[in-house]
């Protein structure tokens, strides 16, 4: 496997990874934002489900910490590819941190609406 092939392969694996990272942030904090309103639907005592809530909690810590990390090791892996001798990549539609955010072709206009 040539080294530019190794570092697609390994650019691939590590977006994915971060996707899955963020899924997981996204539904498990949608479960948490959940309960309370069916719990409140259901005319419950807010006493229960309460260790569900904090361990739901406690999950998101953890997510977003892998979060972090996984984000540090996109940045050492930057340094590999570097090192390997490897230019850029092009791995589609991805932001790195500093790019202006993407608004799909929509800008704010005075009045606060988009055109």
């Amino acid at each position: 496997m040539k080294r530019t092939e190794a570092a697609r392969a390994g650019a691939e694996k590590l977006k994915r990874a971060e996707a899955a990272i963020d899924a997981a942030l996204r539904e498990t904090a949608e479960l948490m934002g959940l309960l309370p309103s069916l719990r409140l639907e259901a005319k419950l005592s807010a006493v229960l489900g309460q260790d569900a809530v904090a361990n739901l909690g406690e999950t998101l810590s953890h997510i977003v910490s892998a979060r972090r990390t996984i984000i540090e090791a996109h940045g050492a892996l930057f340094t590999v590819r570097a090192q390997m001798g490897c230019g850029a990549l092009a791995m589609g539609d991805t932001d790195k941190t500093g790019d202006q955010p993407r608004t799909s072709g929509l800008h704010a206009v005075s009045g606060g609406r988009a055109a």
